[in-house]
């Protein structure tokens, strides 16, 4: 592989705060928790991560974030979210896992390589099964999906927006 996951840090806030302009340049501001990070500031928005992997926060069910940094040169590639369990509107719409790859690094199979890692890490959390959902214009992300071997349940509609749900079987590569 030549990406890792690590958990979000501090010390990589300029790479994160650069990869963030870039998703708003894209017009795609809807994928990390900005109230946080905006109206509290970077260390309270790592803090905020923190919470949400030990299930400090009300109302939210654990999940993990990871960033994804390129093994040879340590750029910030993209990023994850692993849920550890669903709450009922995540199991229909929402799914274990979220990915983002940031727009300059799209389309040079980082986002396969992403989703890799994350059903590696979803094991960790005891997942057997991972539920991943993408909208059905989203050609890439169906791709990465299905190059993961996710495959097609259904399609179901959020507020009027549709959403393709992929399930994809966790190998276990110890035996």
């Amino acid at each position: 592989m030549r990406l890792k996951l690590v958990p979000p840090t501090v010390v990589k806030e300029a790479e994160f705060i650069s990869m963030i302009e870039e998703f708003h340049a894209a017009g795609e501001a809807h994928f990390v928790d900005e109230d946080v990070l905006v109206s509290q500031g970077f260390k309270v928005y790592i803090s905020w991560l923190e919470r949400c992997q030990l299930g400090q926060l009300e109302g939210l069910s654990p999940w993990s974030a990871y960033w994804a940094f390129d093994c040879q040169n340590d750029n910030l590639v993209g990023l994850c979210s692993i849920r550890h369990s669903l709450s009922p509107w995540m199991a229909e719409y929402g799914g274990h896992i979220g990915y983002r790859v940031r727009p300059t690094m799209r389309r040079q199979g980082f986002g396969t390589e992403i989703l890799a890692l994350a059903l590696q890490k979803a094991s960790q959390f005891g997942i057997n099964r991972v539920l991943v959902v993408c909208e059905p214009t989203n050609l890439a992300s169906i791709s990465v999906i299905q190059n993961n071997d996710g495959l097609f349940e259904r399609q179901v509609s959020v507020d009027g927006a549709l959403r393709n749900r992929y399930w994809i079987p966790i190998v276990d590569t110890d035996e």
